[in-house]
């Protein structure tokens, strides 16, 4: 595979205000900016897919649902044809390790999820498949998927330092991937500048995306293609390795606001669906315990 830059750092810039005009996207008209990494409700996200397409519209951009485990939101979205998008998902392997996918056609991305995903899904909305990293990897080579490795220094397991017990297998992830994300909107620049590193001495390609779990940061971070952003060109700008660069807003994530969100969202799998009306805001669970009389306050 061959690379248009010999250095990661020559893909990357700061997006300028002008790359997203009030215009309205219209139905058919090609973009190059594309956000690659999207969370919905299907998911751990809070946007409804409806939301994700509104907010593209009005960027002026395209993007990937990537929710965990499910492609209903990547597939409704493709299936609108109002926002350049390409059918993807995010899965987790029994080592915890992760892994995004990018299909050229829905029918192969429907076959893997039905094969492959839906028969071991739990479910929780997140959680990781009771599938072998070398199984998942070999069911994606199948199916034409391209591999990318998300943010490789995410904290805890997302880390793929995380566990020494787990460093074959993370080998093996990187030399099967064809894709690096190397600028994730809700990491630290400590954490993408060494990403950036790992991709620029591995000579895959990077990527970039929001990471987005709410409407609001969708497109914050994007990849510029080369030409019209159609699900088939883009597939195969990435197999190609042609991507003209990665572009976002040259902001510090609010860390303290997204461990918030991620605790809050991952709990409600550990909380009886009674007890979920008090922890959808904070301060709501202390409040709503007051008022019903639940214990000493």
């Amino acid at each position: 595979m061959k690379y248009r830059f010999g250095k990661t750092s020559r893909y990357l810039g700061h997006r300028c205000e002008d790359m997203q005009g009030p215009q309205v996207l219209q139905a058919g008209e090609e973009v190059n900016l594309v956000d690659t990494h999207v969370h919905t409700l299907y998911s751990d996200g809070a946007a409804s897919p409806g939301e994700v397409e509104d907010r593209c519209l009005d960027q002026r951009i395209g993007c990937c649902i990537t929710d965990h485990n499910e492609i209903r939101g990547s597939i409704w979205l493709l299936e609108r044809q109002k926002v350049p998008t390409m059918p993807s998902i995010e899965l987790g392997s029994q080592e915890k390790i992760e892994i995004m996918l990018f299909f050229r056609r829905a029918e192969s991305c429907e076959s893997f999820f039905k094969e492959h995903v839906e028969p071991y899904r739990r479910r929780r909305f997140y959680a990781f498949l009771p599938r072998p990293l070398d199984y998942l990897i070999a069911a994606a080579s199948e199916h034409e998927a391209l591999i990318s490795v998300p943010h490789p220094f995410a904290p805890l397991w997302k880390n793929i330092e995380y566990g020494a017990k787990r460093r074959i297998s993370v080998i093996r992830t990187i030399e099967h991937a064809q894709c690096i994300e190397v600028w994730n909107g809700r990491l630290t620049h400590r954490a993408n500048r060494r990403a950036q590193s790992l991709c620029g001495r591995l000579s895959r390609l990077p990527l970039g995306g929001s990471d987005s779990h709410e409407a609001e940061t969708i497109g914050s971070v994007v990849v510029a293609f080369e030409s019209g952003a159609t699900s088939d060109s883009m597939y195969q700008a990435i197999a190609d390795g042609r991507i003209s660069g990665i572009w976002g807003q040259n902001k510090r994530p609010n860390h303290l606001a997204n461990t918030w969100q991620l605790v809050m969202r991952h709990s409600q799998k550990l909380i009886a669906p009674s007890c979920q009306v008090f922890m959808r805001r904070p301060g709501g669970l202390i409040r709503d315990i007051r008022e019903h009389g639940f214990g000493p306050f």
